[in-house]
């Protein structure tokens, strides 16, 4: 088996390596998705510290590269080995924290163009489909990181975690 084939038999079995970074707070997993240098290393880290601040079980699952994968009709997110725990702080280098191995993941954060996201999304905007299974979408401004923050808030602590 050449290298190649080998790299292509890992990924198949660890699943679709996607852009985005992955956490878990309180018993809810999020897929953070957006164009490299928006913010999602960021707003994980944030989210991860607030939640340990209230008393809240946070965890990183991965940044940067997440494999996602379909199993029982739920998304699974986990990480490649080489950057398990570890979370890229842009100004600063790269930082270990708490991680978890793998999550089901339940929602999507993903940021935005303030412009592109309307004041009041319409229901199909606020879902999105990966691996074939629906999940609760949220937009949140890369330009606004208060404002990220207090929408992924909201989701996270006001919608219940179910299947669609």
């Amino acid at each position: 088996m050449t290298t190649l084939d080998q790299k292509q038999s890992v990924q198949a079995a660890e699943g679709q390596a996607i852009h985005a970074t992955c956490l878990v707070v309180g018993t809810k997993g999020i897929l953070i998705r957006g164009p490299s240098g928006t913010g999602k290393s960021a707003l994980a880290l944030e989210l991860i510290q607030r939640a340990h601040l209230k008393g809240s079980f946070a965890a990183l699952v991965a940044d940067d590269r997440v494999y996602i994968a379909e199993k029982n009709r739920r998304l699974i997110g986990s990480c490649p080995n080489p950057i398990k725990g570890k979370a890229e702080l842009r100004g600063y280098g790269v930082v270990d924290v708490p991680y978890l191995d793998t999550a089901v993941i339940h929602m999507v954060l993903d940021l935005e163009a303030r412009e592109e996201i309307d004041r009041l999304p319409e229901e199909q905007a606020q879902t999105c489909e990966l691996c074939s299974v629906k999940l609760i979408r949220q937009q949140v401004p890369k330009e606004d990181h208060l404002a990220a923050l207090r929408l992924a808030n909201a989701l996270i602590f006001t919608n219940p975690v179910h299947n669609y």
